[in-house]
């Protein structure tokens, strides 16, 4: 009997948004069962997306109006304002 070698690529399915938040939580989790607060962790995954999301655009602006977008979806604020305005980008 012949094996043949499948890049598991090949056959892998572009995940679904479950999937993907069922990852995080059991990340999440699994950090919290090692001993980190999960409020840490929220903050550490949270940091790392911003800034994932900032060097993928490499564009402040768009990046500010993607987290308006995400925040103005969980809380409620007056239509004239949005939440990006409120931080400001280092200039250095």
């Amino acid at each position: 009997m012949t094996l043949k070698v499948v890049p598991i690529q090949s056959k892998m399915k572009r995940p679904s948004l479950s999937e993907v938040v069922s990852r995080l939580e059991n990340l999440f989790n699994n950090y919290t069962i090692r001993g980190e607060s999960k409020r840490n962790v929220i903050l550490t995954s949270l940091s790392y997306c911003v800034y994932s999301l900032q060097k993928d655009l490499n564009n402040d602006d768009k990046m500010m109006e993607m987290l308006d977008t995400i925040l103005e979806q969980y809380i409620d604020i007056p239509e004239d304002e949005h939440y990006s305005s409120l931080i400001k980008p280092d200039n250095d």
